[in-house]
C-alpha cells in the first residue's frame, strides 16, 4: 500500500526525550541481531530504518522485499511511539502496524 491510500492524518506526537538517530539506529541493530557498528544487515538498509523512525527527519524509502517499513514499526514501538503515529509515519494503516507489534511479541518476526 502507498501513502495516498493511508488515511491522511498528521503526527500529534514526538519523540521520546533523549531518543536521537544513534538510539534507534541501535535499537534496529538489536532487533535484527546484527553486530555493532552495521549499518547494514542482511540486505536491511539500518539507517534508513532509523531515518524513518526518526519524525525529525525525512521519510527514506523502504524495501518492502526486505521488510524494512515492519523493522521500523518495530523500532519506533520500542521506543514509545504510538501505533497511529507509527502508521502515519510509514503510510500504512493502524491495523497493520499492530500485526506487526503482534507478531514481534509472539516470537515470529
Amino acid at each position: 500500500m502507498s501513502a495516498v491510500d493511508a488515511p491522511a492524518r498528521t503526527l500529534t506526537g514526538s519523540m521520546p526525550v533523549g531518543v536521537g538517530r544513534g538510539e534507534l539506529l541501535a535499537v534496529a541493530r538489536r532487533l535484527v541481531g546484527a553486530p555493532e557498528g552495521a549499518t547494514w544487515w542482511r540486505g536491511r538498509d539500518l539507517v534508513a530504518v532509523a531515518r524513518a523512525a526518526d519524525l525529525a527527519a525525512s521519510l527514506p524509502a523502504l524495501d518492502e522485499d526486505q521488510e524494512e517499513p515492519r523493522l521500523a514499526a518495530l523500532v519506533m514501538a520500542e521506543v514509545g511511539m504510538s501505533i497511529e503515529d507509527t502508521a502515519t509515519r510509514l503510510g500504512t494503516y493502524d491495523r497493520q502496524v499492530s500485526r506487526w507489534r503482534e507478531a514481534a511479541e509472539a516470537g515470529r518476526a
